[in-house]
């Protein structure tokens, strides 16, 4: 992609309409609300996720419900009479507090994407991997564009040890043993394109092929902003708390579920292959070539693992490790190493997205969330990171502002090299800055800079300014109790 047709595309304008908030109450829109207090008039002070408001209540369930706070009200949106007026609902279902719950003002504990509270009858789970689960489905983040029907929160128990407290010293592995995603999707890509001489069974190459359709194309055109809002909700750092729900995630729905289908179907195929005798004979005669001849991994080359608040890193396209000489064993254990690497980093970057300790009773503060997106291009795949931040609503001289949104990102494609952005957003208040670590890219990114800003116009974005930089961004401070600070 050249520098004129990240303009013409409009590459980030189509980014901030996917992951643009707006605010709840848009006419027409159908949303779960908790119920703080009403008034004999019928107007209701409601609240979803961190974002209170004022409405009236309509409708026959109005008349007849009797209401009392921490009630869940199945509300659809109405235009107000009059500009200026309080907005109109109406009121379609009244779901009682739960026994024992507090009103929605209290801490929210972490849900699925779906919002339904966690049960907390279900039995426990004990052992490392049951641990890891419960950090994985308890992802406070849900998609940033995700409905406010999807935000119902349960209240938190506070005396229960946090995620990242339980996850933390059971990483060790997966911090040794992480790798990016783009030598996995290269080698894949060279064996469902026949470059790589085995003969791949229907079910494994249809998983394959599972796995290379989690990528977005971004060739010849930027990706919509339906596409980019699937690709984060399919990224895979979703899919334990969609399990936690009930939800099932087919292998061709979820980046993460095609990863441990693919997994499934390897592992049994290095076994068979390693059991057979005449390999067995081969690699017992030569033991000390046998770890080169599985295509090992070189650790020196692998990205720094992702961290909450730590610099990002593109992963550039890699070229494929496999050949069309390598024998079946190399091919299926190699391909078998990089899934498990790809689905350790995966599980990073859960624990990444988890609230810090001290974050717990205001679970807005410093929200972020981090995923990696694979952007396919003729030759080959890049991983774009992306860190999606958010910040409560703030109020000055009365007026609420809205939640303030950060989208980070970095690319490097040629023939641009590394670049990175900042995206903020506050209501349709945008404001854009790059950092090209060349030059000559620094120049082509400030001669389209205006047809970018016209486009951000366009798109009926305010204040839309676009600043360019030559170098890096400075790196943030990091924050005290990270996993990366046990690595030594």
């Amino acid at each position: 992609m050249t520098l004129a047709a990240l303009a013409q595309n409009q590459l980030l304008t189509t980014l901030l309409d996917a992951l643009q908030p707006a605010t709840v109450l848009v006419a027409g829109k159908t949303l779960a609300a908790t119920l703080l207090s009403l008034d004999g008039e019928g107007r209701a002070t409601a609240q979803v996720g961190d974002e209170k408001f004022s409405l009236l209540l309509a409708g026959p369930q109005a008349k007849g419900a009797t209401l009392q706070p921490g009630a869940t009200l199945l509300l659809r949106i109405d235009a107000p009479e009059q500009p200026g007026d309080a907005p109109r609902a109406t009121l379609l279902e009244v779901r009682p507090p739960q026994p024992g719950a507090t009103p929605a003002t209290s801490a929210p504990s972490a849900t699925g994407l779906q919002g339904q509270p966690a049960d907390p009858s279900a039995p426990a789970q004990n052992g490392p991997a049951a641990l890891l689960q419960r950090v994985q489905a308890s992802l406070a983040a849900s998609p940033p564009a995700a409905t406010a029907s999807q935000s119902a929160l349960a209240p938190a128990q506070a005396s229960a040890p946090s995620p990242r407290a339980l996850a933390g010293p059971l990483l060790g592995p997966a911090l040794a043993n992480q790798n990016s995603l783009a030598p996995l999707l290269a080698n894949l890509r060279a064996v469902a394109g026949g470059e790589v001489s085995l003969v791949v069974p229907r079910p494994l190459l249809t998983l394959i092929e599972n796995v290379l359709a989690q990528t977005v194309p971004a060739e010849r055109r930027a990706p919509a902003a339906e596409t980019l809002k699937q690709a984060v909700t399919r990224s895979g750092v979703f899919l334990e708390a969609r399990q936690a729900q009930g939800q099932t995630a087919p292998p061709q729905g979820d980046l993460k579920a095609g990863l441990l289908s693919l997994r499934a179907a390897l592992a049994p195929l290095v076994a068979a292959l390693t059991e057979t005798p005449s390999l067995k004979a081969e690699i017992a005669a030569t033991p000390a070539e046998a770890p080169a001849a599985i295509g090992a991994s070189d650790p020196a080359i692998r990205p720094p693992p992702p961290r909450r608040d730590g610099p990002l890193l593109a992963q550039p396209i890699a070229e494929p490790s496999l050949s069309a000489g390598d024998k079946p064993l190399t091919v299926t254990q190699t391909l078998l190493e990089q899934t498990e690497a790809a689905l350790d980093r995966l599980t990073l970057s859960q624990f990444a997205s988890l609230p810090l300790e001290g974050a717990r009773q205001e679970p807005y503060q410093g929200q972020r969330l981090l995923t990696e997106i694979p952007l396919a291009f003729q030759s080959g795949v890049t991983i774009m990171p992306l860190r999606v931040e958010r910040e409560p609503e703030r109020r000055e001289a009365g007026v609420a502002e809205g939640p303030l949104w950060r989208v980070r990102f970095a690319l490097d494609v040629e023939p641009m090299g590394p670049l990175q952005g900042v995206v903020t957003l506050q209501g349709r208040k945008v404001g854009v800055t790059l950092w090209a670590e060349r030059e000559e890219t620094s120049r082509m990114l400030r001669g389209a800079a205006p047809d970018l800003e016209s486009a951000l116009v366009e798109a009926r974005f305010e204040q839309g300014t676009v600043d360019i930089h030559t170098g890096q961004p400075r790196v943030m401070q990091a924050t005290a109790g990270q996993f990366l600070d046990r690595m030594s």
